[in-house]
Parts: structure tokens; sequence; C-alpha cells
């Protein structure tokens, strides 16, 4: 949490910083959802899809290059009940999250786009271009499960008799399309996924641990929730649990509405891109 509230500050500090009369304020709605072990493979997952909220800060250098900020939250979760693959069915895990992230993109605009031109969002190709961004984020997340009515938060119970932090960074990148709406209103839809350089969004990784005993009682009915156990000598202990050669993902997907804080700042920096 103290992370956190650090990242949200730095990120305050970063924006009061830059010249205002390049600057729009605004607001995301949209979803989130995780790629990883328990979902290895669908995007936008019906059941696993969940509301993203957050803030959002743009400084624009010119018309072509912007600079972005955003606190988002979100949440993600998977259930290998909703898996077609044997494996994933017999494993029987599931788990959900809370997602808190700060992030700092550069974004680029494919065409000229004058967020602060007073009369071109009447005329055609000023109105509108598509983008891409990258950049870096940090974040935290929380991996829970739920045994009958009781919740238990995985990291605890070492499931895998591994310790992660729940605080990590992302490279975030994606892109999407930008909107006048106004002289002073934007709205952009974007679509962007995160590559962490965690495996434990989910809590599985690796190997069961090679016996229930190195667990708490709970712990171990954490770790082991097969429908059948497979190994060779009639237990799951010492198997595969998951996949420890990837990553886990998640993605944002939404609107973003923003706020030109001023509206006729000087054109000088945007109207020499406007030949390019």
């Amino acid at each position: 949490m103290k992370n956190s509230l650090l990242i949200v500050v730095f990120l305050i500090i970063g924006i009061k910083a830059l010249p205002q009369r390049y600057l729009e304020l605004g607001v995301f709605g949209g979803v989130s959802y995780y790629t990883g072990d328990l979902n290895p493979n669908a995007y936008f997952p019906l059941e696993n899809t969940h509301l993203a909220l957050g803030l959002a800060g743009r400084y624009n250098f010119n018309s072509r290059w912007a600079m972005r900020f955003n606190i988002t939250h979100g949440n993600i979760s998977g259930n290998d009940g909703n898996s077609s693959d044997p494996f994933q069915q017999n494993r029987n895990l599931s788990f959900y999250s809370s997602i808190n992230e700060a992030s700092a993109v550069m974004e680029f605009n494919f065409l000229y786009f004058d967020p602060y031109d007073p009369i071109s969002y009447f005329k055609g190709p000023d109105k509108f271009t598509p983008f891409i961004y990258g950049g870096l984020s940090v974040f935290n997340f929380n991996p829970k499960a739920r045994i009958g009515q009781n919740e238990y938060e995985l990291r605890a119970y070492t499931t895998e008799l591994e310790e992660y932090s729940t605080t990590s960074i992302a490279i975030p990148f994606g892109g999407g399309f930008k909107f006048r709406l106004s002289d002073r209103l934007i709205v952009t839809t974007e679509w962007g996924m995160r590559k962490t350089f965690t495996d434990y969004l989910d809590d599985v990784s690796g190997m069961y641990p090679d016996s229930p005993q190195q667990l708490s009682e709970t712990g171990a009915d954490l770790s082991d929730r097969s429908i059948k156990q497979q190994g060779k000598d009639g237990s799951n202990w010492g198997t595969q649990r998951g996949n420890s050669q990837t990553t886990d993902w998640f993605s944002f997907a939404g609107i973003t509405l923003t706020y030109n804080i001023h509206k006729n700042p000087n054109h000088c920096h945007f109207n020499q891109w406007k030949s390019r």
C-alpha cells in the first residue's frame, strides 16, 4: 500500500512539473483480464473479464508525440473449470485479484493530430488518428481463492513453497484511436497488454510441493484441489502444477475522456508536423 501511494505522489508531481498549456486530464473506464496458467489462450474471456476504472493525464509534445500517465484499478480472475483442457479441468484451481497500476507511456500518432486547434475538429483529418504506445508501469496484486465460504490470500500459504512479491513492474503496450469531440474534449479508445515479470498473478507457476507435510493443512488444500490424483505414486505431490517457462500478463481495454486544461496554447509545436 505504501508503494502504491508513493507511485501516485510521484506521478502527480511529474504531471504538475510539465507546462500545463499542453496538458489534458481525464478519466478511464473499461475492462481488465489476465492471461496465464489458468487462462493461457483466451482474450476477453466472458467469465473472467472485469470492470476497470482510472485517471489519466496526457502531455502533448507536438501533433505526433505525447506522454501519458495513468492510475488504473481493475480486477483479474481465472478458473480451471472454464477450460476445455483435461489437465486444467482436473487441476481445478481458481483465483481472483485486484490490480492497481501506475503507468507512464509514450504515444505516437500516425496522423497529424492537433488537440488545441479550435477549428480543426470541424475539418477532416485533424480530428482523428490511430496511435500506438509503450512504456513502463508498477502494479500490485494479491491472489485469493475461496474454499466454501472462506476467502484465503494464497501468497500467505506458499502453495508451491515459493515466496514472491505482490508488487512488480510491467511493460505496457498497445494501440487505439483518438477522436476530437470539441476543441477541449478528446475521447480515446484503446486496448493495451501488460508484459509482467512475475508468474504469480494467479499463484500458479511450477510444481506441487513434494509432500503435503511441507504445508499447513489449509495450505495443502489450497495447493492441490485436483479432482483426481494422477501422479505415478497415486498423488500429485511433486508433479507439475503450472508452466514456469512463461510469465503472466494482464490487459486493460476501454475509453478515456480527457479535457484540455488550456483552450488555445501556442501552436508552434504542432504546426511544424502538419506536412509530415
